[in-house]
């Protein structure tokens, strides 16, 4: 009886079943996993950002931007974008872009009448979630006097 090399029909056939099966299992876990990723990030940038604005307050008594100002850096942006260069000037810290996240960075006015910094980071366009739930947004807020306060939602 004559030895051929190589693989018969039947064995390339289970092996792609195979490899399917694997596959189809794998991508719901690529997708928790990625949404663990981006929400640890967005949770990370907010505390990063805070921690950053209260220097800045220290320093000039003031939160960045100017009062009423809102700096918006989205996925889409330019890295040499004027809001980015402006963040890293005032608060020295580096935002990241093509990260699937929208930064807002608001100065605004409490409701007692206090000076305060509102940080948003959510998902581009709310299209995906970033923490178990649902929740698409993470917000940071530190008031003049050093208290702070994240939620998700």
């Amino acid at each position: 009886m004559k030895s051929e090399k190589g693989f018969t029909l039947l064995e390339l056939l289970v092996v792609i079943a195979i490899v399917g099966i694997m596959a189809a299992t794998a991508v719901p876990l690529y997708r928790t996993y990625q949404q663990r990723a981006y929400g640890s990030e967005a949770t990370l940038m907010v505390k990063r950002i805070i921690d950053a604005q209260i220097i800045y307050f220290l320093d000039k008594n003031t939160f960045f931007p100017n009062p009423g100002e809102t700096v918006i850096i989205g996925h889409y942006d330019s890295p040499n974008s004027t809001d980015i260069a402006r963040t890293k000037e005032a608060l020295n810290i580096e935002i990241p872009v093509r990260h699937f996240l929208t930064f807002t960075i608001n100065h605004i006015l409490l409701d007692d009448g206090s000076k305060g910094c509102l940080v948003t980071i959510s998902s581009v366009d709310n299209r995906f979630p970033l923490f178990k739930g649902g929740y698409t947004t993470i917000n940071g807020l530190v008031n003049a006097e050093g208290k702070i306060q994240i939620d998700i939602s």
